[in-house]
């Protein structure tokens, strides 16, 4: 069983220095640029290779492959995929890490228009002890905090060698989102940072990753990889708008939420099969039922309720493959 752990509201009290990477954190960045319409593509890469090749850039420093693994070579490295890209609020990235020892961080990059202006959410070994620690919600490449307050890090509750780690939005693109699947415990952590949108028309499209240190990283994805795909538009205390793409063509598509994330099996009796969603089981319910179109899109509308904001989880099954979507929060 998953133990779900909520820490944005009251963060653990912080060790000196903040951010063992940036001794001088504490100025918030210049904001500078506009960013653009995102295109919404999928994409994967599980560096099962030898070099990164064509589908990556290198704006700043150098990471390689090492091991079959994305491998941070430089400090404050970054790097962005060549292809694929969505706006920021709409995208859903995700990576394993894993440490080699020493200060070291892997960050997920969204909405990167240039180094200095992009959404950088980094997992980091704060302490220099052999496991992450720490998260921070950034402003461009390791940059700082966006928000100008002191709630932009958190502690983990376990602090771990390795983990998964996946960033997506809600609130129409005012929180970030950054959950850990912890390797060490098992436990599954959610951290929320505010006030993103005030920052909206500085960022791109562009996604990708950010190592310090030696730090490890493999199976990086946008948007599932090219599987199921939830999206959201509007806000809680309006009528949203919940996107399918990548499901069945003309399949059967179940839209559930849940106040909170976990480990949730359900009997799927179009396959036969139990389904554990990534939904937690506490008053976890299925919201419609529906039928996908000829490319496997399907867009429900609902009014929602301000109080669902930071509190509701929502996940689209597909029904005829047992596929899962990403879990998108309010």
């Amino acid at each position: 069983m998953i133990l779900e752990t909520l820490l944005a509201v009251a963060p653990m009290v912080a060790q000196h220095p903040i951010d063992a990477t940036l001794p001088n954190l504490n100025l918030p960045p210049v904001n500078q640029n506009s960013g653009s319409t995102g295109r919404g593509t999928s994409a994967s890469d599980d560096f099962n290779r030898a070099t990164l090749g064509g589908d990556w850039a290198l704006p700043t420093g150098l990471i390689d492959i090492q091991s079959n693994m994305g491998h941070g070579v430089t400090n404050m490295s970054m790097m962005t995929h060549t292809s694929a890209a969505d706006a920021y609020d709409t995208s859903v990235l995700s990576s394993k890490f894993d440490s080699p020892g020493g200060l070291v961080y892997v960050a997920m990059v969204a909405g990167y228009a240039d180094t200095g202006n992009n959404v950088f959410v980094k997992v980091q070994d704060n302490t220099s002890d052999g496991e992450y620690d720490r998260v921070f919600f950034y402003h461009g490449n390791n940059g700082g905090s966006w928000s100008g307050n002191t709630g932009y890090y958190f502690d983990l509750a376990t602090p771990t060698v390795s983990g998964t780690m996946t960033l997506d939005f809600g609130a129409g693109g005012d929180t970030a989102q950054l959950t850990i699947e912890n390797d060490a415990s098992g436990a599954t952590e959610v951290f929320r940072c505010g006030g993103l949108a005030a920052h909206a028309g500085t960022l791109g499209t562009g996604v990708g990753v950010g190592t310090y240190g030696e730090a490890l990283f493999d199976d990086w994805s946008l948007n599932g990889g090219g599987g199921v795909t939830l999206s959201a538009t509007g806000r809680p205390g309006s009528t949203m708008s919940f996107d399918v793409s990548g499901a069945t063509p003309f399949g059967v598509v179940a839209y559930c939420y849940a106040f909170g994330t976990g480990a949730h099996t359900a009997f799927n009796p179009i396959t036969g099969n139990n389904v554990t969603t990534g939904l937690s089981s506490t008053r976890f319910t299925v919201a419609a039922i529906v039928g996908a179109d000829a490319s496997g899109n399907y867009s429900y509308k609902s009014g929602v309720p301000a109080g669902a904001a930071g509190m509701v989880h929502v996940q689209a099954v597909d029904a005829s493959t047992d596929g899962l979507s990403n879990v998108l929060g309010l």
